[in-house]
C-alpha cells in the first residue's frame, strides 16, 4: 500500500492526477490520452540575469540556486491551484484550463501566479544582492495536451497558445508580467 501511494505521488508530479486516473482506467495496450483544452491559461517565466550569474558560479551552487527558486514556485503553485507543466533551463511554465489539467480554471489565478512569482525572485536576488529578476507572459487560448514519448513520458501542451505565450514572455519587460488580451 504504501509502495502504490508513493508510485502514485510520483506519478502525479510527471502529469495531472486526473490524466493518471484515467490511464489507469485503459488497457496497457490503449493508445494514450490527449485533451483539447478551450480555455487554456498558462503561465511562463523567464529569470533575467540568471544565465550572467550562473556563468560566474559552480554548477552545483547553480543547481542549489534553481532548486530554491523553483521550490518557492512550486509552492506558488499549490496556493494557486495550477498546474506545473514543465521547467526547461530556467524557465517555468504552470497553468490552469479545463479538465483534466486542473481542477479551477480561473485567468485570474494565473495572473496572480505571475506576479508571485516576480515578487518572489526579487525577494530572493536582494537577499543576496544580485541582479536577477523575472519577467512573466500568460497566454490564453486553446491548447492541445498530451503524454509524449516512450521513456520518462510526461504531460506537455502544444499548439498556438504555446507559441503566443513564448512570445509573450520574451517581450515582457524585466520584472513585469505581460499578458495576452484574450485574459
Amino acid at each position: 500500500q504504501i509502495s502504490r501511494q508513493r508510485i502514485d505521488s510520483i506519478a502525479s508530479t510527471l502529469m495531472p492526477p486526473l490524466v493518471v486516473e484515467e490511464l489507469r482506467s485503459l488497457p496497457l495496450t490503449a493508445e494514450l490520452p490527449s485533451h483539447k483544452y478551450k480555455r487554456a491559461t498558462i503561465a511562463q517565466s523567464d529569470l533575467c540575469g540568471f544565465t550572467k550569474l550562473a556563468s560566474q558560479r559552480k554548477p552545483e551552487e547553480v543547481v542549489q540556486f534553481i532548486g530554491e527558486l523553483f521550490g518557492k514556485f512550486d509552492v506558488l503553485t499549490d496556493k494557486h491551484q495550477v498546474y506545473k507543466v514543465e521547467t526547461v533551463g530556467d524557465a517555468y511554465i504552470a497553468g490552469q484550463a479545463d479538465l483534466p489539467l486542473t481542477q479551477k480554471n480561473h485567468p485570474t489565478s494565473v495572473v496572480l501566479f505571475g506576479l508571485e512569482m516576480v515578487s518572489e525572485v526579487h525577494s530572493w536576488s536582494a537577499q543576496r544582492g544580485w541582479s536577477v529578476s523575472c519577467r512573466v507572459g500568460i497566454a490564453h487560448g486553446e491548447c492541445i495536451g498530451g503524454i509524449v514519448g516512450t521513456e520518462m513520458q510526461r504531460y506537455h501542451l502544444f499548439g498556438e497558445l504555446m507559441s503566443e505565450l513564448e512570445v509573450l514572455e520574451s517581450t515582457a519587460p524585466e520584472g513585469c508580467v505581460q499578458v495576452s488580451t484574450a485574459c
